[in-house]
């Protein structure tokens, strides 16, 4: 790998930053249809929680193999590829006349962002030499995938209101087109021909574990942690992970070096970045239900509400490298993850707007800080050649960091709430809407009042769990994450292929 940094890497980390807001856009901006989809396609929850679903489980199951083949056959060509793919995909799922078509698109919409996903980071690392300006460089990339969750909700509730709920996926096709017409132009390619072949069974193996992880992850809130379904895809996920342990020890061209997941850098820069996506997710999930029922905000007055946090993100961002470089590696990350708990913390048992302001810009300022030195040492346990590798496991974890963050404090908010309402119908347990329905119908003042309080404090509760979830983030990270993270530095190059002379071809 070339030290010097490629005279358009500029343009190739604007080109990457729009692919992968394209990608993290799609999911926050299709929540805000989720009603138009129920009455225009007759879609039941359960085909809706699919429409939503079939995404990120196609997305996460593919991650890993897409980052290896990208190392081996070339990442601009698979990373534009992925996008044109992704931008098919929204194209059908514009068009789709029922359930079932709509559920086609979104998997192949899946299929196309698993490529994108891990190409965006490995290209940046491609062209920007070790150091500050990497590390800038990532900030920006992390940057931009919050900006896709915060302002989400916003964009869609303006494409919805005004356009319908086709124009959520319409916005995908001219942001493809721009940006992958831009990428074929200034973007350099970058392929190892020495590189090994990959490997197919265990590739297989991960997206099995993956996938199921990921399917128990979605399905406990619905049936329970402990219903059938989810222990059943919770067993396959670990009988595939042992298989994967196994397979990636005596293959010969392992798809994954186990000498990363044991270094203790990986450990703890993948965890903070993990726990920090659970509080993230955590949070819009429960704020954006807390504002509209608590607040009496719309959807479109909620999303600019949460606007703010995105703001923070960026601005804070681009002070990351500059503290890396004053606090270390392990102080960042640390002090990152602190910042963004105590925001967590404030929103959980604010008593209006202003208060909720002040913990979004901690939760974005912590986000911020803390995202890109993590992502930069995880990174610096693989050599660059196989950076495509080492993002898509970065990519992997921050998948399971959203879906859990939903699941577990929504899980507890929802057990909380339906245990305060114990001595109510099931449909007043089941939902604060269900409650006011039943308030409204029977006549019953006292239950929406009651069922006000037992949503706030079940939220509170909620956030305040994931706030401790993140705050011991923050002391993990500080306990694993070395001082300092010496650039080029990586696990086991014998195994990874690091002595590999790299391929580069720019154009």
């Amino acid at each position: 790998m070339d030290s010097e940094p490629h005279p358009r890497r500029q343009w190739t980390l604007s080109v990457m930053s729009l692919s992968l807001l394209a990608i993290v856009l799609n999911n926050s901006v299709l929540n805000v249809a989720i009603p138009q989809l129920i009455e225009e396609l007759d879609a039941s929850t359960t085909e809706v929680q699919w429409i939503v679903d079939v995404y990120s489980l196609v997305f996460a199951g593919l991650l890993l193999a897409a980052g290896a083949v990208a190392d081996r056959f070339g990442r601009k060509r698979f990373t534009l590829g992925g996008l044109v793919l992704f931008g098919l995909g929204s194209l059908l799922a514009a068009a789709s006349d029922d359930v079932g078509q709509l559920l086609a698109a979104r998997a192949v919409m899946g299929l196309g962002a698993a490529f994108v996903m891990p190409g965006t980071l490995s290209i940046i690392v491609q062209v920007f030499a070790p150091g500050p300006e990497r590390q800038r460089a990532i900030a920006v990339w992390g940057g931009v995938s919050a900006l896709g969750v915060a302002i989400g909700p916003v964009v869609g509730g303006v494409l919805v209101t005004h356009f319908g709920w086709a124009s959520v996926f319409v916005l995908n096709v001219p942001l493809v087109l721009v940006t992958a017409g831009i990428g074929l132009v200034v973007v350099p390619e970058w392929r190892d021909p020495a590189a090994a072949p990959v490997d197919l069974p265990g590739a297989a193996l991960g997206a099995a574990a993956t996938v199921a992880l990921v399917y128990a992850i979605i399905e406990a809130p619905v049936h329970g942690w402990v219903s059938p379904p989810v222990l059943g895809a919770l067993a396959a996920a670990v009988a595939a992970g042992f298989g994967f342990t196994a397979r990636m020890r005596r293959a010969e061209h392992p798809l994954v070096d186990l000498a990363v997941l044991r270094s203790r850098t990986f450990l703890g820069a993948s965890v903070g970045n993990l726990l920090l996506v659970f509080g993230l997710a955590a949070t819009l999930f429960v704020l954006t239900q807390r504002l509209q029922i608590a607040f009496g905000f719309s959807p479109l007055q909620a999303g600019l509400a949460i606007a703010p946090v995105a703001v923070a993100v960026g601005v804070s961002s681009g002070f990351a490298a500059a503290l890396t470089t004053r606090l270390g590696t392990r102080g960042a990350v640390g002090l990152g993850l602190a910042v963004a708990a105590a925001g967590i913390l404030t929103i959980a048992w604010a008593g209006g707007y202003w208060q909720v302001l002040a913990g979004l810009l901690a939760v974005g300022v912590g986000f911020g800080l803390s995202m890109s030195p993590a992502t930069e040492a995880m990174l610096s346990t693989v050599p660059d050649e196989r950076s495509g590798m080492g993002s898509a496991m970065n990519d992997t974890m921050q998948e399971l960091g959203f879906a859990l963050g939903v699941a577990v404090v929504g899980t507890v908010s929802q057990r909380l709430y339906a245990d305060a309402l114990a001595d109510l119908p099931a449909a007043a347990r089941s939902s604060l809407g269900g409650a006011l329905r039943l308030s409204r119908e029977e006549g019953r003042g006292g239950v929406a009042d009651r069922a006000l309080d037992a949503f706030t404090t079940a939220a509170g509760v909620g956030m305040t769990v994931a706030a401790a979830v993140v705050l011991a983030g923050a002391v993990f990270a500080a306990a694993t994450l070395p001082a300092r993270v010496r650039p080029g530095a990586a696990v086991g190059p014998e195994r990874v292929g690091a002595s590999s002379p790299p391929g580069a071809a720019g154009s």
